[in-house]
């Protein structure tokens, strides 16, 4: 489980897990100096010798370690937690934890400033390490190479390489190193989450199927708009509607990708035989917008669009006496719908198939990638084998599973022999109905917090999924097959990988010129949709202003730091 506001896209697909249930020595506290990199990395003489190399425990006499983590607000407390204990019984590793409050921002705030002061510490179990400062800490010294650990003592991360084609070049740094590990996520219909979900029960009643054009889609929004789908004799049908904040709730994504590939969270990027583009200066682009300006100036574009947030969109999807909304983009229904257990209403929305445009373009936006990495050993760490092993058994199938569903017997059991997951094949595990659902306060499991293995292959197989689509237990099953049967294929032949590492300098460059053409192009999309400025009178002028934004040096810094890893 892919962003516009990662923290919301985060916490999107956090619900969605959790509705499903997966789908689902001592420490150091001296001033040590800081030692350089190495590009191998390794362990401690002393610290390995209390180390049992397979097998469990992991050490032979109990070691604590100070490890950086979010106390999330649905964890009752780390220290006490059943997965905590478990873990530390299990490895005889006891967890010192340094706990910051869940939110991203004070979990950033509170890791720069420890790694600034140095009083950083043994591990960060759930770090958020971006690119930048595992290149800069990485080479600083302050966090070790992890390659020669895992290499010795960490065969399901070994495993997970070969598994996963893309993770150890997307973790690897330019020197050759890795230093931090990520908590792996493939999320299949999170990859394909620029959905749009259409009022179904409008359709039937109108005589409409779905549509499949941009044609199509023009002349339902009209239906929706002025022949009052809900049957409550009032003009009060919001035919599309949206938001900016929320899990791909923006209205333009869809839409554009009738026209040219569009995916704003990944820099408006688009490459074509190894060389990167941006689709904001693509006649396909201009196209978008006069279609999208079409539809806003006949009043078939909620004007609160653009700007409301997502508790509006969710008040629109909730309207009381009856459904006034038609046409809304988002990730899953539980964007703009109620999504407990005995709500209804999502019942009559649908996703389609992306549209195909007047010149036959039919894309989705395709979001892939790992993401910032977790877990992280630093030079303080007496114990760095132990540390990496922990890891290991993480990325295990027993440790991602008890760490993200809790307790074998009380949290979840064994399949059934007619228990399906959302392939509909046999499944390996069930969870209770005991367990915890959206929102819910426990101290049973880390709630998908520290590095863990959720391949696509574990998160479609492993768990039971009802194959009643419309029911909440069927969720994971439902976002499974509208994404296999309607936006798979629609995704480019060829895209540009999101996790790469840039240099410093690149880095640097990236962070002055990246906020300034995100806002010079969302500010542009705007005004030319809503129609404030010409997009025939004005375009000539709006490319002028891209190029002085600086996308030209922006594109450069992406396609040098491409080559440096793809064209070896």
């Amino acid at each position: 489980m892919v962003s516009r506001g990662t923290r919301k896209t985060w916490l999107s697909v956090v619900l969605i897990l959790f509705i499903t249930s997966l789908v689902i020595g001592c420490t150091s506290n001296s001033d040590e100096p800081k030692g350089s990199a190495s590009p191998n990395g390794g362990g401690s003489a002393s610290g390995g010798a209390n180390v049992n190399t397979t097998g469990f425990p992991i050490a032979k006499n109990k070691i604590t370690m100070s490890a950086f983590a979010p106390q999330s607000a649905n964890i009752a407390d780390l220290n006490t937690n059943w997965f905590t204990k478990y873990l530390e019984d299990k490895t005889n590793v006891h967890l010192n934890w340094q706990l910051v409050p869940g939110e991203s921002a004070a979990l950033n705030e509170k890791k720069q400033l420890l790694l600034a002061s140095g009083d950083y510490p043994d591990i960060f179990m759930q770090g958020n390490l971006t690119k930048e400062e595992q290149l800069l800490y990485g080479q600083q010294g302050v966090l070790i190479p992890l390659n020669k650990l895992i290499d010795q003592y960490a065969p399901n991360i070994k495993k997970s390489f070969k598994d996963i084609s893309y993770l150890e070049k997307a973790i690897t740094a330019p020197d050759g190193n890795i230093y931090a590990i990520p908590s792996v996520n493939e999320c299949y219909h999170c990859q394909f989450s620029a959905k749009m979900w259409v009022n179904t029960k409008w359709l039937q009643k109108l005589g409409l199927s779905a549509p499949k054009t941009t044609d199509d889609f023009y002349n339902m929004l009209k239906a929706f708009k002025e022949k009052d789908p809900n049957g409550n004799g009032k003009a009060d049908e919001i035919a599309f509607t949206g938001s900016p904040t929320g899990w791909h709730t923006d209205v333009e994504t869809f839409v554009m990708n009738a026209f040219v590939y569009y995916n704003a969270d990944n820099n408006y990027f688009m490459m074509n035989g190894g060389k990167l583009a941006t689709s904001v200066d693509q006649p396909g682009f201009k196209k978008g917008l006069q279609f999208l300006n079409k539809l806003y100036a006949e009043g078939l574009i909620d004007k609160e669009a653009f700007t409301q947030k997502s508790d509006a969109l969710t008040q629109k999807g909730n309207s009381p006496d009856a459904a006034i909304a038609g046409a809304i983009p988002a990730g899953w229904f539980g964007e703009f719908t109620d999504a407990s257990p005995k709500a209804t209403r999502h019942k009559d929305y649908d996703p389609i198939a992306p549209l195909t445009g007047p010149d036959g373009a039919s894309f989705t936006a395709h979001y892939i990638g790992i993401g910032n990495s977790v877990f992280a050993i630093t030079n303080k760490n007496k114990n760095p084998e132990a540390a990496i092993r922990i890891a290991d058994y993480l990325y295990s199938e027993e440790g991602t599973t008890m760490s993200n569903s809790g307790e074998e017997g009380r949290n979840w059991v064994k399949a059934d022999a007619n228990d399906k997951n959302t392939r509909g094949t046999a499944a390996k595990f069930k969870v209770k109905e005991t367990s915890y659902g959206v929102g819910q306060v426990q101290n049973d499991h880390w709630n998908q917090m520290g590095p863990n293995l959720r391949s696509a292959e574990y998160r479609e197989t492993a768990y039971a999924a009802s194959q009643e689509i419309y029911t909440m237990d069927g969720l994971e099953t439902r976002l499974y097959k509208a994404t296999k049967e309607l936006y798979e294929g629609h995704q480019p032949k060829e895209e540009f990988p999101t996790d790469i590492f840039l240099t410093s300098d690149q880095a640097n460059q990236v962070k002055q010129l990246k906020p300034i053409i995100t806002d010079y192009v969302k500010q542009s999309m705007l005004q030319f949709i809503m129609g404030a400025k010409s997009i025939d009178k004005d375009w000539d002028a709006y490319l002028k202003g891209l190029k002085d934004s600086g996308m030209d040096q922006f594109i450069k810094i992406y396609q040098d730091a491409y080559d440096k890893v793809y064209k070896k």
